[in-house]
């Protein structure tokens, strides 16, 4: 469902867009007043919330954790 613009007056907020930090979860710029969403909003925001408590929960890889990966032969068109 594609969010939509709303206007400044309406009480509607959107989905939130929460982020996962270091062991927290970050909702920038949260409202003061009560948010008022329609229920596919709140299922959007239920899931990115769970999404961002997963990853927050998650340790940060070991530095190099990246490197073993495959890299192209210095040859090659890639």
């Amino acid at each position: 469902m594609p969010e939509e613009k709303l206007h400044p007056d309406d009480p509607r907020q959107g989905a939130l867009h929460p982020t996962a930090g270091d062991g927290v979860v970050v909702v920038r710029d949260p409202p003061n007043a009560p948010m008022h969403m329609t229920p596919d909003e709140a299922d959007i925001s239920g899931i990115r919330m769970l999404d961002a408590a997963d990853q927050a929960r998650k340790p940060p890889p070991p530095r190099g954790a990246n490197d073993h990966q495959a890299k192209p032969a210095p040859d090659s068109d890639e």
